[in-house]
């Protein structure tokens, strides 16, 4: 077992198995989610149970019935992109990585199922539904030593996959830097869905001026540039309208998000986004 997984095994067993049971990763306690079916609101129904699209097309109030289980399923997707190999304090392959672990870990402990799927433009590894500590350990191997340049990274491919694949209602954790705008809204309708974006403060605030050859990680083509204060202006506003756009698209489909810069603690936002 090499020194960084050792290290982050540690991290995460003392995060989420140590005496503040408090502080752990809450998300997965869920009562029973998997679909049953739609039927008109009753009165007595819960509230908090209805389906706002449907009631909007049927211009009357219908709700959600599910049946009750024991365990819930998980699904992690974890984007691999040449672009996650960069970090100017950790690496985002290795903060995603922690993520993974926090998240299979946490699972785990609540006797839940977890599914790990890694992913480029199509699936490159696929760790299938487990209870195992060992299987979640060796998908936390995978992550920290899969070579990623060269990979695109496909999100919106991932939950067409995701939409096919996974049959009964799951927690869906997707995993990436999300340089893509991908549609997420059908795959978000289907399952409980959120969205991880792990990115590094640098890429977005580059403090670079005058001539660099930059290297593409995702496409590998190299280019002479010419940086100047109105070429880095230009580049945040960019970023920034971006993810606009991206938080948006996640806000209007009910997908909870966070984002995690690699000087972060990815257990305390995490925490915050499942709480």
């Amino acid at each position: 077992m090499n020194r960084k997984l050792n290290t982050l095994l540690i991290k995460t067993r003392r995060r989420l198995f140590g005496q503040n049971v408090g502080n752990n990763i809450s998300a997965f306690k869920g009562n029973g989610i998997d679909f049953a079916e739609l039927k008109e609101y009753s009165y007595g129904d819960d509230v908090r149970k209805i389906n706002w699209k449907v009631t909007a097309r049927e211009q009357k109030p219908y709700i959600n019935v599910f049946n009750e289980e024991r365990e819930l399923n998980i699904v992690i997707g974890f984007l691999l992109s040449g672009s996650i190999y960069f970090g100017s304090y950790r690496q985002k392959q290795e903060v995603m990585a922690e993520v993974l672990g926090l998240l299979s870990f946490s699972a785990l402990k609540n006797s839940d199922k977890v599914t790990t799927l890694f992913f480029d433009e199509t699936p490159v590894r696929f760790f299938k539904p487990t209870k195992s500590q060992k299987s979640a350990t060796a998908a936390l191997e995978y992550a920290l030593s899969v070579d990623v340049l060269g990979k695109r990274g496909d999100a919106g491919a991932l939950a067409e996959y995701l939409l096919k694949s996974v049959k009964e209602r799951s927690i869906v954790l997707l995993v990436g830097d999300f340089y893509d705008m991908p549609d997420l809204s059908y795959l978000g309708a289907k399952h409980e869905t959120y969205a991880v974006v792990v990115r590094d403060r640098f890429e977005e605030e580059p403090e670079l001026f005058g001539e660099y050859e930059l290297v593409d990680p995702v496409t590998g083509a190299d280019s002479r540039l010419e940086l100047d204060e109105g070429v880095i202006a230009a580049y945040r506003r960019e970023i920034e309208r971006h993810d606009e756009e991206l938080f948006l698209h996640f806000r209007k489909n009910r997908i909870a998000y966070t984002k995690i810069y690699t000087d972060e603690d990815p257990f305390t936002k995490l925490r915050e986004m499942l709480k």
